[in-house]
């Protein structure tokens, strides 16, 4: 379950490119909150919140707007140009004992038997969609891996899910592997009479000088 600070939010009335730009100069960030058959509400929050928010993984948000506080999942977040900064964040509104499906990250922990027998560990997915109850999303799963071996794959099937919590992706999908190194071999050295010259065949007309030479 992720811990969840409360941000704050302001209505706001006033649309387009020109009101935003002057939201984020002033260090809000324009946010719109959707779903449950209700009209979009156009909100700004503190981009220093969210930002930190998003930094932790969070999948929710808990909002104050109005005098409440309700939990909102985040839908899509828009960044920047340079892909650092937000400018642009949907919520839609979900009850606690809705289930939903969001993607959570994958974090290897442990050292694999095939490392240390001198393979390398190949991470596939680094993060994967679940469906579960809003108020059970995990943070981030953390799958053992001590137990792989030389050649062996940790499957989506063998991953420890928590309760209520369901892969969305195929069962028998990848998440990692422990491979062997493959060393390149080196060419052997071509031994003599392989590079013999051939002189090559001549196609077509023969001319009459290599004729009066043959005779």
């Amino acid at each position: 379950m992720e811990m969840k600070t409360i941000i704050k939010a302001e209505p706001r009335s006033s649309a387009g490119t020109r009101s935003a730009r002057a939201l984020r100069q002033a260090g809000q960030l324009p946010v719109i909150i959707y779903g449950h058959g209700e009209a979009p509400e156009s909100v700004a929050m503190p981009l220093h919140d969210v930002e930190n928010s998003l930094a932790h993984g969070a999948r929710m948000l808990q909002v104050e707007l109005g005098g409440n506080t309700q939990q909102y999942l985040i839908k899509k977040v828009q960044y920047d140009h340079l892909g650092t900064t937000p400018v642009h964040v949907d919520l839609t509104r979900v009850a606690l004992d809705e289930r939903v499906k969001v993607r959570v990250g994958i974090e290897l922990r442990g050292v694999a038997k095939g490392v240390s027998d001198g393979g390398v560990m190949e991470q596939h997915l680094a993060d994967m969609e679940v469906e579960c109850l809003m108020a059970d999303i995990p943070e981030t799963l953390h799958p053992f891996i001590t137990h792989l071996e030389l050649g062996t794959s940790l499957l989506v099937k063998d991953l420890e899910l928590p309760d209520g919590v369901v892969a969305m992706n195929d069962p028998d999908e990848r998440v990692a592997t422990v491979r062997a190194l493959v060393e390149e071999a080196e060419p052997e050295p071509a031994e003599e009479g392989d590079e013999a010259s051939v002189e090559p065949e001549r196609i077509g007309r023969v001319r009459k000088e290599d004729d009066a030479g043959a005779s």
